[in-house]
C-alpha cells in the first residue's frame, strides 16, 4: 500500500511540474479529476486516513509548485487559502461502503 501511495504522490508531482504554468482554473480540474479518481479506486471505510493523507499531499504539492510560478513573490499559505476558496480541491470521501455490491 505505502508504494501505491507513493507512486501516486509522485505522479502528482511530476503532473503539477509540468503544467505548473497553466491557468489555475485548468490545474484544479484536473488536479479534482485525479482526486476523484484516486477516492473512487481506494475509497473503502478502512482507508480513510490514507486518503485524507493524499488530499493533504496533493494540496501542498500544488503550493509548492504555483510558489515556483513566479520568482520573488512567495505564495503564503494564507494567500493559497484563498485561493483554494475559490478553487477548491475535492475532500476524501468513501465512494464503496462494505455492504454495497462489486
Amino acid at each position: 500500500m505505502r508504494k501505491r501511495f507513493r507512486r501516486s504522490v509522485t505522479a502528482v508531482k511530476a503532473w503539477c511540474r509540468k503544467h505548473r504554468h497553466d491557468p489555475v482554473e485548468e490545474q484544479q480540474e484536473a488536479l479534482n479529476r485525479k482526486l476523484r479518481g484516486h477516492y473512487q479506486y481506494y475509497g473503502r471505510p478502512t482507508n480513510y486516513r490514507s486518503l485524507w493523507q493524499f488530499f493533504r499531499s496533493v494540496r501542498k504539492i500544488w503550493k509548492k509548485w504555483l510558489n515556483r510560478r513566479t520568482r520573488g513573490k512567495t505564495l503564503n499559505w494564507d494567500e493559497f487559502a484563498h485561493l483554494l476558496e475559490r478553487h477548491p480541491l475535492l475532500r476524501p470521501h468513501i465512494t464503496r461502503s462494505w455492504t454495497s455490491g462489486p
